[in-house]
């Protein structure tokens, strides 16, 4: 296996387990985008950019949307379509730890529409690491982010 691949299989065992059914959450040794990009692509899901989509236009005050908002939005982004949600830790880093934890574990939980995974840089310790829907990605199974891949973000 090439340590292109390496990655996006150690997950695909885990999300083919479950039927491609549910919420999951991926471990990324840093924050890569384009591997983000990539996962979705690779699952044929669709690349949800939470920041971007909800948080941005918000400015300031986009730290005052709820954690039950943020369900709610992914319950309605997801009806369709399966998602891989892009900077969701952007809204957790402004809610108290207690408040990320108990939301990082109900969204495991959640009977999804469809399949929504959620990659995750900053918080994973944080997240149930002992759930079969976690996956942790090991820094050696991935690819080293490129000079153009970083410009292109």
């Amino acid at each position: 296996m090439s340590e292109h691949t390496e990655w996006l299989e150690t997950f695909k065992a885990i999300y083919e387990k479950y039927q491609e059914k549910g919420g999951f959450q991926v471990l990324f040794p840093e924050y890569r985008p384009d591997m983000t990009r990539a996962l979705a692509y690779e699952l044929g899901l669709e690349f949800y950019d939470y920041r971007l989509e909800k948080m941005i236009s918000l400015g300031w005050e986009a730290g005052t949307i709820s954690l039950e908002s943020l369900t709610q939005t992914l319950q309605e982004e997801s009806t369709n379509v399966g998602l891989v949600v892009h900077n969701v830790e952007a809204l957790l880093a402004v809610k108290p730890e207690e408040e990320r934890k108990q939301w990082l574990h109900d969204f495991l939980t959640i009977d999804w529409a469809n399949p929504i995974i959620l990659p995750l840089a900053i918080y994973q310790a944080e997240t149930d690491l002992d759930n079969p829907r976690v996956c942790d990605l090991k820094i050696s199974e991935f690819p080293k982010e490129s000079f153009l891949m970083r410009l292109a973000m």
